[in-house]
């Protein structure tokens, strides 16, 4: 009998991650023994209460804008239990700075894909033997920490998008990888360049477990590009896309399908009438997520954006003149940006609202892994910011992008 407990701690942020994450584990035949609990709050008497029957594995994947109140928690619970508990993390930011996690209370770091890894990890653990043998796994006495995108690659078709048995559910993920390697994003450090997809084959299985299992009655999906799915990410492939989705609008009691849609969105450049006609004829959503980013070609080229501010004004008549309402990312204070590119962005913003589209504001924060990891955090200027804060109030404008400065400060100082 195993006499480990794993805590999976769950964050609003993180919780797509952590389903994948909980996937992997509860369908490997090592780990069917151990006991497994995923808290959204997590208190000290129930960890006193696991700690005294249980050796206990405390794990979080993290993301870089959540990395700070992590290490708050993991110092209290360091404070209060010691060594009694190991703690691992993995994610965005621990793949990008492990280091940083082992010095802030952690026991090892997953490096990269964690389906993989990260049981192959538990089952080290719960057996008594060492992970530090493990590539892919960091501690305090690891030398040499590799780069994510050096690490043998995962198959997605290999585990499941989600926990079903746990009930820990979200969007499938149907592409990992991206090789437009924009300067702001940390995709290709973490992924890597190549374009991997989950096949229908498996997108239909385990919605259609979902379904039965779980009552699911609507799906999403998660894609940097979705309307790349079943080709190598730099064009789109019509047949296979709708070979997807005319799988997916068949499964037997799902009644909406949500895609190219927040969580994912898509590139403008692949936006074309013929695509989004066919979109619109299997998709429930009636917005789709642009990504232009700035409205001036100057700072597109400079974060190897690799379109123009003319193919997301394109994009966005597309989109409306099939049925779509367009909410397109913009991104303020972004490297290299003057204040004639700022008013650029803002008559973007302004066309695309008279167009009938709304935004999806953020601030530029420097993302470790990311090349622009070093570069000053984005700052809002007064107009700016008033600009912006007049959109949200009209609701014309949604995101964190206020949040975003505070949070570009605390990514730099590290």
């Amino acid at each position: 009998m195993n006499s480990h407990t794993l805590v999976f701690r769950t964050h609003t942020s993180s919780r797509y991650s952590v389903a994948a994450l909980l996937g992997a584990v509860e369908t490997d035949s090592r780990l069917v023994e151990l006991e497994v609990s995923a808290p959204i709050d997590m208190s000290n008497v129930n960890l006193k209460k696991l700690t005294d029957e249980r050796q206990v594995i405390l794990a979080y994947s993290i993301m870089s804008t959540q990395a700070e109140s992590v290490y708050s928690e993991v110092k209290h619970i360091r404070k209060r239990f010691g060594t009694r508990i190991k703690v691992i993390g993995g994610g965005a930011h621990a793949s990008a700075r492990p280091r940083e996690l082992i010095e802030n209370g952690f026991d090892y770091v997953v490096v990269g894909e964690g389906e993989r890894t990260f049981p192959d990890l538990l089952d080290q653990l719960i057996n008594y033997k060492d992970p530090e043998v493990m590539k892919g796994v960091v501690s305090e006495h690891t030398e040499d920490i590799p780069e994510p995108r050096s690490l043998v690659q995962v198959n997605l078709d290999d585990y499941p998008p989600f926990a079903l048995g746990m009930n820990v559910v979200g969007p499938i993920e149907v592409t990992r990888g991206c090789p437009f390697g924009c300067k702001f994003c940390s995709t290709p450090f973490l992924a890597g360049a190549k374009v991997r997809h989950r096949s229908v084959d498996s997108i239909v299985y385990w919605l259609t477990r979902a379904v039965e299992e779980r009552g699911f009655r609507r799906t999403w999906f998660l894609s940097p590009n979705a309307l790349c799915y079943g080709g190598r990410g730099r064009k789109s492939e019509k047949e296979k896309l709708e070979m997807l989705l005319k799988a997916v609008s068949s499964v037997n009691g799902l009644d909406e399908v949500f895609f190219g849609a927040f969580p994912s969105e898509v590139r403008p450049e692949f936006v074309t009438e013929d695509i989004l006609e066919m979109l619109r004829f299997y998709v429930s959503n009636k917005t789709l997520q642009i990504g232009i980013q700035s409205g001036s070609n100057r700072v597109l080229e400079v974060a190897n954006r690799q379109h123009s501010v003319e193919d997301g004004v394109e994009a966005v008549r597309i989109a409306l003149e099939t049925g779509f309402i367009p909410h397109v990312d913009m991104i303020f204070g972004l490297p290299g940006e003057r204040k004639e590119d700022v008013q650029s962005s803002i008559e973007l913003c302004q066309r695309v609202l008279d167009m009938g589209g709304k935004i999806h504001g953020h601030v530029f924060m420097p993302l470790p892994g990311s090349e622009f990891e070093n570069k000053p955090s984005g700052v809002l200027d007064q107009d700016t910011r008033k600009f912006l804060g007049e959109l949200s109030r009209k609701k014309l404008l949604t995101g964190s992008w206020s949040h975003q400065e505070l949070l570009g400060e605390q990514l730099l100082k590290k």
